[in-house]
């Protein structure tokens, strides 16, 4: 296989969350910011589970409609240019900074949580998890993910869960224990190749360059995801650059 060539732009990105929904993702948003992926393939895979119980009766539908507002706050328009925030027609909250936003959509998230039960309210962690970790409070997203883990009942999404325990320990600079997260992933089917991936940019964090670059190149070749074999590659060209 040739060698890509990486511009300096391409060779600064960060690393991205992947995770199982991949192929959903590539066709939905490429570029997608980070962990929060996970609130989307959530949506897409539990709210049929959910939704016609939770309508049911009055106390169901006002939970439901607390996750709702929850979500449309994290989905506002961020104004950093404006001198005034443009009124809100809405009911909504409107923000000058995207940290504004996500504080805000963590306290939706919260009350999400204390109104709800069961899938609803073990999603509801899930995605207050990934607002956390994109505020950088590492060690309150590891806390949700790892309650998810427990309490959760969507495979698919504990893989997801099990991927932000991995990612919040290596944010926290416990890259050892981030290491042992990553392979405790599933490795049936692309796992192995996502795992592996994760597994790699850790052994590259820690030194051990020649281990890191099987790996990748593993991924590289053998991968099917062409998102995954992407970033594998950023990862090699990386560390053949020595950064």
């Amino acid at each position: 296989m040739a060698k890509r060539k990486y511009t300096r732009k391409q060779l600064r990105q960060p690393d991205e969350f992947i995770s199982m929904s991949m192929k959903v993702w590539e066709v939905v948003r490429k570029h997608a910011p980070r962990v929060i992926v996970t609130i989307v393939v959530a949506v897409l895979v539990i709210a049929g589970v959910w939704t016609w119980s939770y309508f049911a009766d009055a106390r169901a539908s006002k939970a439901t409609g607390v996750m709702s507002r929850a979500f449309e706050i994290y989905n506002q328009t961020v104004f950093p240019m404006e001198s005034k925030l443009p009124p809100s027609e809405d009911g909504l909250p409107r923000f000058k900074t995207e940290r504004a936003k996500l504080e805000a959509s963590e306290k939706e998230f919260t009350k999400a949580i204390d109104s709800s039960s069961g899938a609803l309210k073990t999603l509801a962690v899930l995605m207050r998890a990934g607002v956390r970790y994109e505020l950088g409070r590492y060690g309150k997203a590891l806390e949700d993910y790892q309650t998810y883990v427990k309490t959760g009942d969507q495979q698919e999404l504990k893989f997801n869960a099990m991927e932000g325990i991995g990612y919040c320990l290596e944010g926290e600079k416990q890259l050892d224990k981030a290491l042992a997260a990553f392979r405790e992933l599933p490795r049936d089917g692309e796992n192995k190749w996502l795992a592996s991936y994760h597994e790699a940019r850790i052994l590259a964090k820690k030194g051990q360059k020649k281990e890191a670059k099987e790996l990748l190149q593993k991924v590289v070749d053998k991968a099917k995801s062409k998102l995954l074999q992407s970033r594998a590659g950023d990862q090699l060209a990386l560390i053949e650059q020595g950064k």
